[in-house]
């Protein structure tokens, strides 16, 4: 257990890094549709529809973290090895087929889930 309380705090700066790779490339088109008025704002427009998804990724990668430190601190439970199981493959897949991306960052944290105790 006690190599696992770690996991959570990994998700959550993972979800910070990538939140803020997110302002960074997406900002031109954060910012016009902020200027549109942010309701109905993406369009069709695939720049905005992937920094929506970026952003709103990262925000999913934060609540996992959140719930992985609730789950190993306040109630005292092992994060099961099948969550490391589906990070690591979902993290290699992602890697093997968008090689220059933070998949790489979640490899080690599903290793370190899956790792006996």
């Amino acid at each position: 257990m006690t190599i696992q309380k770690h996991s959570g705090w990994m998700m959550e700066w993972t979800s910070y890094l990538h939140t803020a790779v997110g302002l960074i490339l997406f900002w031109k088109p954060l910012s016009d549709m902020v200027k549109a008025g942010v309701w109905n704002s993406v369009d069709q427009s695939f720049e905005k529809m992937a920094a929506i998804w970026f952003l709103f990724f990262g925000v999913l990668m934060w609540m996992i973290g959140r719930m992985m430190r609730w789950m190993t601190k306040e109630k005292s439970l092992v994060i099961p090895r099948f969550v490391g199981w589906q990070m690591l493959i979902l993290s290699v897949v992602g890697a093997i087929i968008m090689p220059i991306s933070g998949f790489w960052l979640a490899i080690p944290q599903g290793l370190y889930i899956i790792r006996k105790f």
